[in-house]
């Protein structure tokens, strides 16, 4: 199918997401939980990757259900959503968990039903501790917790404009204000992080982008560079200037502004290949969603992986940091060919909208 006349494919918006994923996936190499706390707010890797991931969510999605046709039923286009939803995001993602579960990798048969059923933030709420290398899956669990509400609130208003601009804003108050609530509370920063409405502004971001951009995308331009120098100016500055719980309450909403600023910039730019932006680094975010899903528990089980092969890996950081993204890579590539391409052929019969971008 030819992208390049598909007014909802966006080419350069798969490099974003295979650097975003980079981001998560280098944190967890480097093993960024055991950094001086200064240095992991200057350089939030994963933090930045998964917020890139809710911003660009909210904005592909809340662009597809704006452009769904108005000859459908508002039943009809949320059936449909939750049909391709299901589809794109549950098969290998029930087949992870199948494959963990047979293993019971670092014990993850104690953690009950969670997992299962999206709640994995909500438990790492509970425990207030990291679950090892299926701790990841708690950033899909709070995406399925939004699409459980949002799909109705943006078709119900969709025929009001400064409703759904109302709406997002009020989403990103509440967020940011759940935020402070929770740490002023003594909850732990952890715990805050987990708290489903804590990450809802990202989505929300994402929302305000669509809702400008609807009739034409080129309308977000002009807004790119300022909204990326804004994000990391504010960023810094709270993290420099201001106490930890403002930092972390308004700090995070600086990165999705940066995020924002980065998705404009994309959306907008030449279909020019260059280093950061060519066919590789367009194939891999395509397969992005099997590479964060896969990679955790690659990053912890490598060596024996390796040693199963008759491959011994040694204490190499630059040896790690190769086996990890080989694997991660080569798994992700299977599971897409094998499991993901021939469903996200079958996912598009059920679209108003006939679009191939991935949601």
């Amino acid at each position: 199918m030819n992208h390049t006349s598909n007014p909802m494919y966006f080419i350069h918006l798969d490099s974003i997401r295979f650097y975003a994923v980079s981001m998560v996936m280098f944190a967890h190499i480097f093993q960024i939980w055991t950094w001086h706390p200064e240095t992991k707010a200057v350089l939030p890797l994963g933090q930045a990757g998964v917020i890139i991931f809710f911003v660009l969510s909210g904005f592909l999605i809340t662009r597809l259900l704006l452009k769904e046709s108005d000859k459908a039923s508002k039943f009809v286009s949320i059936k449909e959503f939750y049909i391709r939803r299901t589809l794109r995001i549950f098969p290998i993602y029930y087949l992870f968990l199948i494959a963990m579960y047979s293993f019971d990798i670092e014990g993850i048969t104690e953690h009950g039903v969670s997992l299962w059923l999206y709640l994995t933030n909500f438990y790492i709420f509970n425990q207030n501790e990291w679950l090892g290398s299926h701790s990841h899956l708690w950033t899909l669990a709070i995406e399925e917790q939004f699409y459980l509400i949002w799909p109705f609130a943006v078709l119900y208003l969709k025929s009001h404009p400064k409703r759904l601009l109302a709406l997002f804003l009020a989403v990103i108050v509440l967020a940011i204000g759940t935020r402070f609530y929770l740490l002023a509370h003594d909850f732990s920063v952890l715990q805050t992080k987990m708290f489903s409405l804590t990450s809802f502004d990202f989505f929300a971001i994402g929302a305000l982008m669509a809702l400008v951009s609807l009739d034409n995308h080129k309308r977000l331009k002009a807004f790119g560079y300022p909204l990326l120098l804004l994000g990391f100016v504010f960023y810094y500055g709270t993290y420099y200037l201001t106490n930890k719980i403002v930092f972390i309450a308004i700090g995070q909403f600086f990165i999705g502004v940066a995020a924002a600023g980065l998705i404009c910039i994309a959306i907008n730019a030449e279909n020019k290949r260059n280093f950061l932006h060519n066919v590789v680094t367009v194939h891999l975010g395509k397969i992005s969603y099997g590479m964060y899903l896969y990679h955790n528990v690659i990053v912890a089980y490598y060596a024996e992986i390796m040693a199963y092969f008759g491959i011994a890996v040694g204490d190499s950081i630059t040896i790690k940091i190769l086996c990890c993204l080989l694997l991660t890579v080569g798994i992700s590539e299977l599971s897409f060919r094998i499991i993901e391409k021939p469903i996200l052929r079958f996912k598009n019969k059920f679209r108003s909208v006939k679009t191939v971008q991935t949601d």
